[in-house]
């Protein structure tokens, strides 16, 4: 019997899955009682975590979300076969999975990541702190290795700067935003260049409404910060599934 790629967990009798999951496969479902997973045929050998794999899990996830509660498995949950999923995934955990599913039913998430060029962003800490201008400037033409511990001092000083500005970003963006969200979650920026990188869990019937705050957030911003806005998506940053299940198979 072949192994089975799980993307997630959502209700039995849904409508079928367009989208090509990991290598090309096709998405069926698997129900037990009022639940089902959505798989796909698991590639031969470990699942390759490249560009094309990655997205294709993420297109069924977002695909089904258009339409339906679903609760996302990480990227990368291979089971032994299709009667494994139905009795080791959804028969002993049915009845919490049916609870979260009616919990999670009409939200969504949405994520926010807020960049900015490190060039902007070092213009913009030097030009709102003179003193680290006049010490640039104060050593400047001077041998370096006279000035070692001063220029190490600059160095300090400003990534203390810089991360001042990335908490001030990060702090006015979930200040407009987490008023309208249901629930918010921030997560460590991805690379320097990222400010903001926030996930935040929206009622389906105000997504229009919050969509709108976004974009007079990203307005306010002004054209140098730049706003990446996806959703709507499974609530990724918000399920806390039941240990049972086997928590680290969960996003």
């Amino acid at each position: 019997m072949a192994e089975q790629y799980v993307y997630g967990v959502t209700r039995a009798g849904g409508a079928k899955v367009g989208a090509e999951g990991v290598e090309g496969r096709p998405v069926t479902r698997i129900e037990h009682g009022a639940v089902a997973a959505l798989v796909s045929e698991a590639p031969d050998g470990p699942v390759k975590a490249n560009r094309r794999n990655l997205l294709a899990h993420t297109r069924v996830l977002q695909q089904v979300v258009e339409s339906e509660c679903v609760l996302p498995m990480q990227f990368g949950v291979v089971m032994p076969s299709e009667a494994a999923v139905a009795s080791d995934l959804l028969a002993p955990g049915e009845g919490d999975l049916r609870e979260l599913l009616a919990m999670f039913d009409s939200l969504v998430e949405v994520e926010l990541k807020v960049t900015c060029p490190e060039e902007v962003l070092l213009r913009t800490v030097m030009s709102d702190r003179p003193d680290l201008v006049r010490l640039r400037e104060s050593l400047q033409g001077k041998p370096p290795e006279a000035t070692h511990f001063d220029r190490v001092r600059l160095g300090e000083l400003v990534a203390a700067a810089v991360e001042e500005t990335r908490g001030a970003v990060r702090e006015y963006v979930v200040g407009r935003l987490d008023p309208a969200a249901v629930d918010t979650a921030v997560s460590e920026p991805a690379h320097e260049q990222m400010l903001v990188n926030a996930a935040f869990l929206v009622e389906r019937a105000r997504l229009g409404a919050f969509d709108d705050h976004v974009g007079e957030l990203a307005r306010a911003l002004g054209g140098e910060l730049q706003c990446k806005y996806t959703g709507p998506l499974p609530p990724f940053h918000f399920v806390d599934a039941p240990s049972s299940l086997g928590s680290a198979a969960w996003a």
